[in-house]
């Protein structure tokens, strides 16, 4: 995936403590980004499906959002694609 150079320069931008703290966040935008750019859509037409100010999508295509669950199937809803998968393991027992 070819990675925005806006997203590349933000997360050079943050310190090393954080970027670690931030990393699920990072990839959640570059999901978002690329959903995005093979869509042929903007942030702003993100923030319309959303109900929501190209602002406020803004901010969070920064990187360092804290996404809520509900956020995320949101985000999930509007661009009718999976943003997150969530592994599990098999119990042994």
């Amino acid at each position: 995936m070819k990675r925005s150079k806006i997203l590349e320069e933000r997360r050079k931008r943050v310190n090393p403590e954080t970027r670690e703290r931030v990393a699920l966040s990072f990839q959640i935008v570059d999901r978002i980004h690329e959903i995005l750019v093979k869509r042929n859509l903007r942030q702003k037409d993100l923030a319309q499906m959303l109900g929501k100010s190209e602002a406020e999508i803004s901010k969070w295509m920064r990187g360092t959002h804290n996404f809520t669950i509900d956020t995320v199937v949101s985000i999930e809803e509007a661009l009718q694609a999976p943003v997150l998968q969530v592994y599990h393991e098999a119990a042994t027992a």
